[in-house]
């Protein structure tokens, strides 16, 4: 009786840990990741008002799940020494599909934060 609880417990526990960060997904999920030499106290994405915090440089931040979320979109960064902020040129209008992405910001030559989107496999 013992060897077949210990088996159907070890083999609920190979179940449990197969499964993939996307098998449960029903959400677009969004992370962050800081490639600039800063340490981003903020990053607020600001059509949602949601707000990541505390990301190093060279780091990426948590996912956050959002309903609807868009390649491209407005943010402001606070760091210890200054305020940033990226508005697009452009104002999106498809929703991405339920997916893992990243948006990558950084700075260019004069300092102006940039931002690239990246699809997460």
């Amino acid at each position: 009786m013992k060897r077949i609880l210990l088996l159907a417990i070890f083999l609920l526990g190979i179940i449990i840990s197969c499964t993939d960060r996307d098998d449960d997904v029903d959400r677009v999920n969004i992370r962050i990741k800081n490639n600039t030499n800063l340490f981003f106290n903020e990053v607020r994405v600001v059509q949602k008002d949601t707000v990541y915090e505390n990301v190093g440089a060279g780091e990426f931040s948590d996912y956050f799940e959002y309903e609807q979320a868009f390649r491209i979109t407005a943010l402001s960064v606070t760091t210890d020494s200054t305020s940033l902020n990226f508005v697009p040129d452009e104002t999106p209008t498809d929703s991405l599909p339920i997916g893992f992405y990243t948006y990558e910001l950084g700075l260019d030559d004069e300092d102006a934060l940039t931002f690239t989107f990246r699809i997460d496999y």
